[in-house]
């Protein structure tokens, strides 16, 4: 699977640009303590202003600053370890708990199970994202008097919340599939000739739904991007979005852990005025997005092959 993978550029450019990334920002944060360049003023040898922040793109720095001078790269670089970090542990987290309540639901009677799946069934209805919102906001947006609360608290809490939100419709999913597979005639020839459970799920279904759970972690990841997107555009960032009470009109909400949502939805007011403050953290996503994208795909093609030469070892 891996030289196969590795023969495809989609991949390997994907999946450099993602560990590359994670990597520089565990390293920017561990061996510089996340520190970011900061230029307030640009002054002559009169001490004239000559130029002041948001500065473009290709002037101070390469990809431009923010309004208070700080290096636009560097601080998207410091906030890639908490976007890709954190929604590779949501993913996880999803998928994990996802796979052991479908083992245990897939196998009951029809009955049973219809009754399991339209009580989960609304929650494909409601937006997660309104769901999430009211959930966190108590806890993500800073009171007047202060976090009560440490970041790490604040943080885990909402990557159990974004976690087990999806939770249900991912069981149902996996749980759908797998009894697909439980209606084959080989599952029932096992079954008469004395196969266990344990014995059936391992042997029998495992490897006939492994490939989509493989496929669907991907997918997952992309909505766990846009979930945390639209979180940020309602101004809930990961950790805990600073209020600045003492200078209303003067600074808006903004994010405390730099993460990509929380830039983008701190900046938002920018779009027009100083568009690359708030279009380059949108790319950053954008691109993040389709290299997962590009990496399921090249996954899903080795499947593709797989499947057409145990298909055509078989003809023969």
């Amino acid at each position: 699977m891996l030289l196969f993978l590795l023969k495809r550029k989609r991949f390997v450019v994907s999946s450099l640009f993602l560990i590359g990334l994670f990597t520089w920002s565990i390293l920017q944060s561990t061996i510089f303590d996340g520190e970011i360049n900061q230029v307030r003023f640009r002054l002559d040898e009169n001490s004239n202003v000559l130029s002041r922040p948001p500065y473009p793109p290709l002037t101070e720095f390469l990809l431009g600053s923010d309004v208070y001078g700080y290096d636009l790269l560097i601080k998207l670089v410091v906030g890639a370890k908490w976007t890709i970090g954190i929604t590779l542990a949501i993913v996880i987290f999803r998928m994990v708990i996802s796979i052991i309540f479908s083992s245990l639901v897939y196998s009951m009677p029809n009955r049973l199970y219809n009754g399991l799946k339209a009580v989960f069934e609304p929650f494909t209805v409601v937006p997660q994202t309104i769901v999430a919102y009211f959930i966190l906001y108590s806890v993500l947006w800073m009171p007047v008097s202060g976090f009560s609360t440490p970041f790490w608290q604040r943080a885990f809490f909402e990557t159990f919340i974004l976690g087990i939100i999806a939770i249900p419709n991912v069981t149902i999913h996996l749980s759908a599939e797998m009894r697909l597979v439980q209606k084959e005639s080989f599952i029932e020839a096992s079954r008469i000739l004395g196969a266990s459970k344990p014995h059936l799920f391992f042997k029998h279904i495992v490897p006939h739904v492994y490939e989509k759970w493989i496929l669907l972690f991907g997918q997952q990841f992309i909505h766990t991007l846009q979930l945390l997107a639209h979180l940020g555009f309602m101004k809930l960032f990961f950790g805990g979005t600073f209020v600045p009470y003492g200078s209303p009109g003067l600074e808006d909400p903004h994010s405390i852990s730099y993460e990509w949502s929380g830039v983008i939805g701190g900046d938002i007011s920018y779009l027009y005025s100083h568009h690359w403050i708030v279009l380059i953290p949108i790319g950053f996503f954008i691109f993040t997005a389709i290299s997962v994208a590009l990496i399921n795909d090249s996954i899903r093609m080795y499947f593709q092959s797989s499947a057409r030469m145990r298909f055509a070892h078989v003809e023969k």
